[in-house]
């Protein structure tokens, strides 16, 4: 189906999926056992994941990254500095730069998170067949693809 003949139903209920994903992830009471949540916002998460995965970056590609400001992002990094999660180093090609990395505690926290929401998945998926589970993944993967892609 083209964008052109995308119905506003269908796009209305894809916006009320991922919000109601969002805070059923939100709300996922934890198994005995799991560690106490984190005190990182979701933006922080978000940040600490990023860097994670990307390396060591410059702010300003975090903050492109992340699609929001070289300011919004500095205070978010602050708070990561602050629990031990990030670091912040000179950037010795360009004076002015900074480049942000994810400290060991840090890749460990998103490893961390990732296993609980690779619990929390297992236990939706639990009772599905193979292939209706394979089908749930497949579709959002889908369309995380289809939010990230590029507009012209």
């Amino acid at each position: 189906m083209s964008g052109a003949t995308t119905t506003t139903t269908d796009a209305a209920r894809v916006a009320e999926a991922v919000e109601g994903l969002l805070a059923a992830l939100t709300r996922q009471r934890r198994p005995s056992g799991d560690p106490e949540p984190g005190t990182l916002s979701t933006f922080q998460s978000m940040a600490l994941t990023a860097l994670a995965d990307k390396g060591p970056v410059r702010l300003g590609f975090l903050a492109d990254a992340l699609g929001t400001t070289d300011a919004t992002t500095s205070r978010n990094v602050d708070v990561l500095e602050r629990q031990g999660l990030a670091e912040r180093r000179p950037d010795h090609g360009d004076a002015r730069g900074v480049i942000v990395t994810a400290t060991e505690d840090g890749v460990a926290e998103v490893r961390r998170r990732r296993r609980q929401l690779e619990r929390l998945a297992r236990r939706a998926l639990d009772g599905l067949s193979p292939d209706e589970a394979r089908r749930v993944a497949d579709a959002l993967v889908q369309l995380r693809l289809l939010l990230d892609r590029p507009r012209s």
